[in-house]
């Protein structure tokens, strides 16, 4: 399995070379680089990796304290995701970048695109967690103790479920998530969530986030869930290629619960960058009539 040493982790990662044929419609002249969100790993993307790698070289990672990474000293906080990430692609030399970041994975992307705006091209966010609302505070933290004290395990299966389940999800899809976050032993569980949410730095809540969320330079594509959180990334969209799109009827995961939807939206929105190399279906999107029952439970709204 292929690692990179970095300052003070050993970062496991996948990569997957560009297509032979460059005329591939929807071939991408730059790599894409997918980031997972809290207590999962690059497994998330099963269905975007064997999708992007058909138009472009394709990589993923497993952050720090999370998948065949795994734990190591020092804190997890976005901060340190975010630099660890400028490490691995220095060390690779492969920025420009297109990240596709999930959750806390869109969090360490935001984070990434304001630091180093020469290594970042354009940013996808699925379902980002940044920009919470500043009065669920207490309610983190309450959870960040529940996961430090004798109720550890049942706290991270609460959080983990609530996260997954939607009206449509399927039930393997919870199970596997379960399943994961009892991979992890009860201090990563613990460390790695309060230091997403509270460490200096962290944009988990929306004063914080808005300051950062402004300084993106970069075209922005963001699906969301959450209605206020779109609102605050619409309002700090600084290139004039951003979009947000609005999806419901779906759970956290929903770039596994509906993955064509997903990767066709991105495929649409990425055919617009200069990165492409042809263009894609105009129309773009999936097309509610051929779409699956779990498509149809779904909405769009551009903006």
């Amino acid at each position: 399995m292929p690692f990179i040493e970095l300052p003070d982790v050993r970062l496991f990662y996948i990569d997957r070379p560009p297509p032979a044929d460059t005329a591939h419609t929807g071939a991408l002249t730059i790599p894409t680089i997918l980031v997972h969100g809290l207590w999962d790993s690059a497994d998330t993307w099963i269905h975007q990796l064997p999708h992007l790698r058909t138009r472009c070289r394709t990589l993923a990672v497993d952050l720090k304290g999370h998948g065949r990474t795994g734990p190591s000293g020092g804190e997890y906080s976005t901060g340190r995701h975010a630099a660890d990430l400028e490490a691995f692609i220095e060390r690779l030399g492969i920025g420009p970048v297109v990240l596709i970041g999930h959750s806390m994975g869109a969090s360490v992307a935001a984070v990434l695109a304001v630091r180093r705006p020469d290594l970042i091209h354009a940013v996808v966010s699925i379902d980002p967690d940044y920009a919470g609302a500043d009065d669920d505070r207490a309610r983190m933290g309450a959870l960040a103790d529940g996961l430090d004290g004798s109720s550890a395990e049942a706290t991270a299966l609460q959080i983990v479920t609530a996260m997954v389940e939607g009206p449509n999800t399927p039930p393997h899809l919870v199970e596997w998530h379960r399943l994961a976050v009892l991979a992890l032993s009860p201090d990563t569980r613990a460390r790695t969530f309060r230091d997403n949410a509270f460490s200096p730095g962290s944009i988990r809540f929306r004063p914080e986030a808005d300051t950062v969320l402004r300084q993106r330079s970069q075209p922005v594509l963001a699906l969301h869930r959450d209605s206020a959180r779109m609102q605050a990334d619409e309002r700090s969209f600084a290139h004039p290629a951003s979009k947000t799109i609005s999806i419901s009827g779906v759970g956290h995961f929903f770039h596994q619960e509906i993955p064509e939807y997903v990767n066709s939206e991105i495929d649409r929105w990425l055919a617009t960058l200069p990165i492409s190399l042809s263009e894609l279906d105009p129309r773009g999107g999936a097309d509610p009539a051929t779409a699956s029952p779990q498509e149809r439970g779904t909405f769009r709204k551009e903006r």
